[in-house]
């Protein structure tokens, strides 16, 4: 365990110094994502983006774009929850 959060400071430590910060951060966003939402949806989950605090979803049919429309603060709070940060400001559905 110990060892796994020193190989993640360094790695950490690399991006930032390379001014990678912004990749690893929608790394992480839509590993949250994915992991939060289950197999299926993230199977119809097409397309997951994020910049400057905003999370874009291209989503496979208009069932689930209307589901996650009612859900959407509550999923922007849970992914934020998992990164232990506020990163997510906004949630848009395509």
């Amino acid at each position: 365990m110990q060892e796994d959060r020193d190989i993640n400071y360094y790695i950490d430590h690399v991006f930032r110094k390379m001014d990678l910060g912004d990749f690893a951060t929608e790394i992480e966003v839509e590993r949250a994502y994915r992991s939060l939402v289950g197999p299926l949806i993230s199977r119809l989950t097409l397309n997951v983006s994020y910049r400057n605090g905003t999370l874009v979803l291209r989503l496979q049919g208009a069932s689930l774009k209307n589901e996650l429309r009612l859900r959407r603060e509550s999923l922007r709070l849970c992914i934020n929850q998992s990164l232990g940060r506020e990163v997510v400001k906004r949630i848009i559905l395509q």
